[in-house]
């Protein structure tokens, strides 16, 4: 059986372990709440950056969006929140690594939780060629089937003597 030394120790122990314990989540809390990670696309055009829960918290866009079409734009701006929030399971590692460690489990958990939450991002497609003339070629088979042709119209009649001068809803 332990004497109550070994007891004390222990209990010592283990306090000054669960207060150092709570000291590097509360280091590790102040970190992640100063994350800001800004991502641009489209050459600059359109720039977005999320914030410690990697929730967008500004967007900005330069004047070369004049160029781009509504869904272009809001296309962008999709794609410069995903590319930013890609990065936000990465950092949040780090800030582990720095503060808690990467042993302790719930610090595991908050970093498979970020990466679940925020995957990486699409890859990017290569930047659209200077607006102006360009030269499309499509595929018909990609598009949808062709509609069949509309039959014509038949011809109108302007001749009102089908019933004669009769109404056809009351007999005479």
């Amino acid at each position: 059986m332990a004497d109550l030394s070994d007891i004390e120790r222990m209990l010592g122990d283990w306090e000054r372990n669960a207060v150092e314990r709570s000291q590097r989540f509360q280091a590790m809390q102040h970190e992640v709440e100063q994350i800001s990670i800004t991502e641009s696309v489209a050459n600059g055009a359109v720039s977005v950056t999320v914030g410690n829960n990697g929730i967008p918290t500004d967007v900005r866009m330069t004047d070369a969006v004049r160029g781009m079409s509504p869904d272009e734009i809001a296309a962008n701006v999709l794609k410069a929140m995903q590319k930013a929030q890609s990065k936000y399971p990465q950092v949040i590692q780090e800030i582990v690594a720095g503060t808690v460690g990467e042993s302790d489990s719930a610090a595991q958990h908050i970093v498979r939780t970020a990466a679940a939450n925020f995957p990486e991002a699409p890859p990017e497609d290569p930047e659209p060629p200077a607006p102006g003339r360009q030269l499309r070629i499509e595929n018909e088979a990609d598009d949808e089937p062709p509609r069949p042709p509309r039959r014509p119209a038949p011809p109108r009649r302007d001749d009102d003597d089908d019933f004669g001068d009769q109404s056809f809803l009351r007999r005479d």
